[in-house]
């Protein structure tokens, strides 16, 4: 007897499986009828092609989906649990989260933040036990754009996180994820934040899988900006390089609210996250950061939008990315001012460095305005290093590939200096460094020590 394999769903994926699953585990009568609806949609569509604009530098049609099973919702085994994760960016988070995928998630809260209603829950327990807090919500802002991609998440999410910063409080530290990916197939990770009115924290989410599992990672970060919060959020994406990563991250900014936003792109075989800021009431700010760095093969695509929907808000984007070998980047990035949204302020800028011949890197900055009283503008580059440059530091003693890594340094240093706290930085700036060629690494990873050791006596 032979199990026919449906062409571009997922192993395992029924709708019969979705509804007995989401029904055993206690879901919501109006969360059920969603993922049913949202499973149909997914069928009906096709898997994008570069005819599509939103897919025209990426290539995803020789994806199938079939070859990968769904992990959570199939009877495959899932191995053992893994027991080493990688380590924390930051020296001490104030709260650690492990979210194993496929074996569940812990979170370490300080009783002193738990008193202040602080929360880091797991996204069905949530959604089983307090549905009331997430009908209105989950799913109402991500994932965008609506493509196969959108009902596969939508119908199908598998594991999630709660994040919730009560009103008024002050996270003073980092609340740091690791989300790890071992088990071979495809994981649909689902997060959820909420920064209430006056509240501040900074929130780092690093994704991992080992290198040489083949997985898929379909995910979407929601967060949700209350009147005069200040948030820091950043996405690490640092997959294998046998894995897909496909991700949306949008946030919704009310009155007054801050966001800086960093999405750092490291691995994955395809890298892809788009990404877009949600100006809804007048006041909130917008603080877009984004850095890649693409060797090999590797193809690394970002899609943004800074969506000013009411007047007095104000975005200012900055995404850098170097590429050697045969690396692919796209950059696609969306100023959008809405009709009334006067006295707007937008900016975007883009910067690609290649090095080598066969790097390519395709920017397309873009602006929509409805609006006349305005301040939007926008810049994309792409080149290699310039001689001159490299004579400048050759002419002070400095050999070719120490002179090379620096100007690369240098390249992302107007991004790095943004990010807080300095152990975060640092972090991030050695992996960065390690991208680096020959004996480079090593040489400004001692640098970086040095970096450190000044910041800390300044």
């Amino acid at each position: 007897m032979t199990t026919e394999v449906l062409k571009d769903v997922p192993q395992g994926l029924t709708r019969e499986r979705i509804e007995q699953q989401a029904r055993a585990l206690g879901e919501p009568e109006w969360h059920i009828q969603r993922r049913l609806e949202a499973y149909e949609r997914f069928l009906q569509l096709p898997i994008p092609t570069p005819k599509q604009e939103d897919w025209r530098y990426t290539d995803i049609t020789t994806l199938h989906l079939e070859d990968y099973v769904a992990v959570a919702w199939s009877d495959a085994p899932r191995g053992d649990a893994p027991t080493q994760l990688p380590p924390f960016l930051t020296e001490t988070p104030i709260i650690k989260v492990f979210h194993r995928a496929g074996f569940g998630f812990e979170a370490h809260i300080p009783e002193s933040l738990r008193e202040l209603g602080v929360q880091v829950r797991d996204l069905h327990e949530v959604l089983v036990n307090q549905p009331d807090l997430l009908e209105r919500d989950l799913g109402r802002l991500a994932p965008l754009p609506g493509d196969k991609f959108t009902g596969l998440h939508t119908a199908a999410w598998d594991s999630g996180l709660y994040v919730y910063i009560p009103r008024d409080v002050q996270v003073d530290g980092v609340i740091e994820i690791i989300h790890w990916f071992e088990t071979p197939g495809l994981h649909l990770p689902h997060t959820v934040i909420v920064a209430e009115t006056g509240s501040a924290a900074n929130i780092v989410q690093s994704f991992f899988s080992p290198d040489s599992a083949r997985v898929f990672v379909l995910g979407a970060v929601e967060v949700f900006s209350r009147p005069d919060s200040d948030l820091r959020h950043t996405l690490m994406q640092r997959m294998g390089r046998e894995s897909l990563f496909i991700s949306s991250v949008d946030y919704e900014q009310q009155r007054d609210s801050r966001v800086l936003s960093l999405n750092v792109g490291l691995g994955a075989q395809l890298g892809r996250t788009v990404l877009q800021h949600l100006m809804t009431e007048s006041g909130a700010e917008a603080r877009p950061l984004g850095l890649f760095f693409g060797d090999g093969k590797q193809h690394l695509d970002f899609r943004t939008l800074q969506d000013h929907r009411v007047g007095h808000t104000h975005s200012d984007l900055l995404y850098k990315g170097a590429l050697y070998d045969e690396a692919v980047s796209v950059f696609s990035g969306m100023i959008r001012v809405h009709p009334k949204a006067q006295h707007t302020d937008a900016y975007q800028a883009n910067r690609n460095l290649l090095l080598s011949d066969d790097a390519q890197a395709y920017t397309i900055p873009n602006l929509e305005i409805g609006a006349n009283e305005v301040r939007c503008t926008h810049g994309a580059t792409v080149g290699p290093i310039q001689p001159e440059e490299v004579f400048y530091l050759r002419s002070r003693g400095i050999d070719p590939p120490a002179a090379e890594a620096l100007i690369i340094m240098g390249f992302f240093e107007v991004v790095l200096r943004e990010i807080k706290p300095n152990d975060l930085r640092l972090s991030i700036q050695k992996l960065l460094a390690r991208k680096l060629k020959g004996e480079a690494p090593r040489y400004f990873m001692d640098l970086a020590e040095l970096d450190e050791e000044a910041l800390a006596s300044a």
